[in-house]
């Protein structure tokens, strides 16, 4: 299983996007299942769809999420009260770091579910200890 946050959902989705190409190619590993099936959250699917209506329009952001939520292949955790409070006492702990409250719930969210790998481009999830691709 891998994690899939919302800069790689964005890059795949925007041709603009300067991690389009490594994106679509990335896709292609996904394809083949070569990391298991996709994970992400209703924050990131959030985020991501946000992005998009503010940067690309309504009709993009609005087919990118029935996309999302409408797919066999990616499994979407909603955030609940205990992993809502698993990712602000995250933050409290680590107050040294920029990380967001979204960013927080998609590390408690591996972390539940013991997945190592996440699809993104910022480096947050490398300073909570994932691996980041590709």
């Amino acid at each position: 299983m891998i994690f899939v946050d919302t800069g790689a959902w964005y890059a795949l989705e925007d041709e603009d996007d300067e991690n389009h190409r490594v994106a679509l190619s990335f896709k292609e590993d996904l394809r083949k299942g070569r990391h298991g099936s996709l994970l992400t959250t209703d924050y990131v699917l959030n985020e991501a769809i946000t992005l998009l209506r503010l940067r690309k329009g309504a009709e993009p952001s609005s087919a990118f999420a029935k996309k999302a939520l409408g797919s066999r292949s990616v499994t979407v955790v909603w955030i609940d009260r205990g992993l809502f409070d698993a990712a602000l006492s995250l933050m409290e702990e680590r107050r040294d770091k920029r990380w967001s409250l979204t960013d927080c719930t998609s590390f408690a969210v591996m972390s539940q579910l013991r997945v190592k790998e996440v699809f993104a481009f910022d480096k947050n999830f490398e300073q909570a200890g994932f691996v980041t691709l590709p």
